[in-house]
């Protein structure tokens, strides 16, 4: 079973991808940590880790997915 994120956590994350795509590194969950936290005024610590391992994850899938479509 895969973990169930609140839609708020969906809408910064995919906010962030939006803007600041270039800042994002595909992968790398601690950098991605770091940028959430610069980027955004959340202050709670289990907030920005969530957005940080979300964005991870939605930007592995999109990785995976790219390099299927191209096979």
């Amino acid at each position: 079973m895969g973990n169930i994120r609140q839609t708020y956590i969906k809408n910064i994350a995919i906010d962030l991808l939006k803007k600041y795509s270039k800042d994002i590194i595909v992968g790398d969950y601690q950098h991605n940590k770091v940028k959430v936290a610069e980027l955004t005024n959340v202050k709670s610590k289990l907030l920005r880790n969530r957005i940080a391992g979300y964005v991870t994850k939605l930007l592995s899938s999109i990785k995976k997915r790219h390099e299927c479509d191209l096979k």
